[in-house]
């Protein structure tokens, strides 16, 4: 069976839209989440490769910012090698690398990914709030400060950009929420349009 493309995901999507208000969709379904908890991911675009199912079942992600790291980790080399220091900051609290938890407001900003550097949006928020310092909270915190500015330094060319990623993450969480309440569309949709390359764009198989 061919695998889902970005193109082929959009158009379940739609079709799938004549029966979920996605705008009402929640973010925090149990069973949408057990799909990837799970890795039954046939289907689902970009979680679909045995890499892909492989870091799912390492990560078992439980809310969107979680799944949005799984996908980071599973599509950006650079970093997938860190998937054992996410894990283990995610489970090990308080953690103490880096020294994050010294700097109040740099812990906050890490707070969708556990602690662990890993936007590029969270270096820039880091570097903004540094640069708001007076001199007098620079230098009370200047070693806490130096620890994370080294992380910065060591990380700076593998950082990913969150709002693509969780973009990516929600296209992934539609499809499965799809897969979960409405699965005769779901793999009506994959027998028809993944094992034949129809492009029709109707769909004409499902009546909710």
């Amino acid at each position: 069976m061919k695998r889902i493309t970005q193109e082929k995901a959009e158009l379940l999507i739609k079709l799938a839209s004549a029966y979920i208000d996605f705008s009402q969709m929640p973010l925090d379904d149990g069973p949408t989440y057990r799909i990837f908890q799970e890795a039954d991911t046939d289907g689902i675009y970009m979680m679909e490769s045995e890499w892909d199912k492989y870091d799912l079942l390492q990560i078992r992600p439980s809310n969107l910012d979680e799944l949005a790291a799984t996908v980071a980790f599973s599509h950006n080399p650079d970093i997938n090698p860190y998937i054992y220091t996410y894990m283990k900051v995610r489970k090990v609290q308080p953690f103490t690398y880096p020294r994050f938890t010294e700097l109040e407001k740099v812990n906050s900003i890490l707070s969708d990914t556990h602690g662990m550097l890993l936007w590029q949006e969270q270096k820039e928020a880091i570097l903004e709030y540094f640069g708001s310092m007076s001199e007098l909270e620079r230098e009370q915190n200047k070693n806490a400060i130096k620890i994370v500015l080294r992380e910065i330094e060591l990380r700076k060319h593998t950082l990913s950009n969150r709002a693509f990623f969780r973009n990516r993450a929600l296209l992934c969480y539609k499809l499965a929420y799809i897969k979960v309440h409405h699965r005769e569309l779901f793999d009506k949709f994959t027998e028809q349009y993944l094992s034949e390359d129809t492009g029709t764009g109707q769909c004409t198989f499902y009546h909710g």
